[in-house]
């Protein structure tokens, strides 16, 4: 990404904007519908996961209006593309906010959202983040949310599990043009040696890359009992393919950007026993009924794999339960941008991931009992080890 064309971007979009002096309803009359943004990828390297963002956006707004909208307005979801293109994403917020939208969904990727971040709070629109970053919400700014868990973690769910099944040398391979990535990665380097880890190699790529030969070779030469990939979109299918094609005989794992079939079914045979770090939704059909959860996980996913024929990735659960939050805040608060972001700052829902609350100092809320692991196994995500016994209880506080 060409930070100064951002920059220049973000410039002329916080000035093509100041007129407006901070959010407006001016469209969204008290008898009109509310209209929300939807800014997401649907083309380029992040299409598979703002696919998912759209499709379960658009069920949850379905839903809503089917009962007659909430306190008697439809919902209208405006939806834009920012080709999974970090300036295109200032762009498109900007169409959004001409457009009149009250709140929006943010980006699917943590860099993208980033890019925007400066924008949302300048202009007082409530941005529920289905990225990872933990920077896009540590520290707390006053109008943007996130759903996911924080990168962090991700790599304290991916440590806890290698502790657990006595590993001790691990290989890490990154994508440093990903603020997740970047962020996952830094944190587990962080933490490693608290779970008896020992960073044996340290592999990084850009997002473009195709050929990983050179990364993978290293990698074998240096023996890690397993290898850890930060990545998100295209490259992960990739490297996924060309490690089976290698036969190191060490095993293979992703995050849980990777949890969603846009992952396994263009890797193929080749994800066969790849372990991929999973929050409780995406494993929902291993969830024992005396959950209590299980029926909201259920409820989700039955429409979702209905008119999909999938079950919810991990990219629908994050946009469903935005969608939530934003329709929660509405109920309670009423359709302004204001009255939105008063009643995200006083979220506290249960939902198909757990419970969360969020608070004006606090704006994520995944339980850290929501982050668990698992294999794939016939093509399936199935619990693996210690998380087969924290079914039961995960989601909790």
């Amino acid at each position: 990404m060409d930070m100064g064309k951002l920059a220049l971007l973000l410039a002329f979009a916080l000035a093509a904007t100041a007129c407006a002096g901070g959010a407006s309803s001016s469209s969204n009359t008290p008898s009109g519908p509310i209209k929300i943004g939807l800014l997401t990828s649907l083309t380029g390297n992040y299409a598979p996961l703002g696919t998912n963002d759209k499709l379960a956006a658009q069920q949850m707004t379905d839903e809503v209006n089917a009962k007659g909208g909430i306190n008697g307005r439809k919902i209208e979801l405006d939806i834009v593309d920012d080709a999974s293109d970090p300036n295109q994403t200032v762009v498109q917020l900007t169409r959004l906010i001409d457009d009149g939208v009250v709140a929006i969904q943010g980006p699917p990727q943590s860099t993208a959202e980033l890019a925007i971040k400066p924008l949302v709070n300048e202009k007082r629109i409530p941005d529920v983040s289905v990225g990872a970053a933990d920077q896009q919400v540590l520290p707390p700014t006053p109008y943007l949310w996130q759903t996911t868990p924080l990168s962090s973690q991700v790599a304290t769910a991916c440590l806890k599990f290698l502790q657990q099944q006595g590993k001790t040398r691990l290989a890490m391979l990154t994508d440093t043009k990903n603020a997740y990535a970047i962020a996952g990665h830094d944190t587990t380097q962080q933490k490693l040696g608290g779970y008896g880890l020992t960073l044996v190699d340290d592999e990084s790529f850009e997002t473009t890359q195709t050929n990983f030969g050179p990364q993978i070779a290293r990698i074998q030469a240096a023996k890690p009992d397993l290898l850890l990939v930060w990545a998100t979109g295209a490259p992960p299918v990739v490297i996924t393919k060309q490690w089976a094609a290698a036969s190191t005989g060490i095993p293979l794992m992703m995050t849980a950007a990777e949890a969603s079939p846009l992952y396994l079914t263009p890797s193929g045979a080749a994800a066969e026993n790849v372990y991929v770090q999973a929050t409780l939704g995406v494993i929902g059909q291993s969830v024992p009924a005396s959950n209590k959860y299980k029926k909201l996980i259920d409820g989700f996913a039955g429409p979702f794999q209905q008119a999909n024929n999938i079950w919810p990735p991990q990219f629908a659960w994050d946009s469903m339960i935005a969608m939530s939050f934003l329709f929660d805040a509405i109920k309670r608060k009423g359709a302004t941008s204001e009255g939105i972001r008063a009643g995200l700052d006083s979220i506290s829902l249960d939902t198909p991931q757990g419970h969360y609350t969020y608070t004006s100092g606090k704006h994520y809320g995944m339980p850290d009992s929501s982050n668990l692991m698992s294999q794939v196994k016939g093509g399936q995500f199935v619990p693996v080890g210690i998380t087969t016994a924290e079914l039961a209880s995960a989601g909790q506080k």
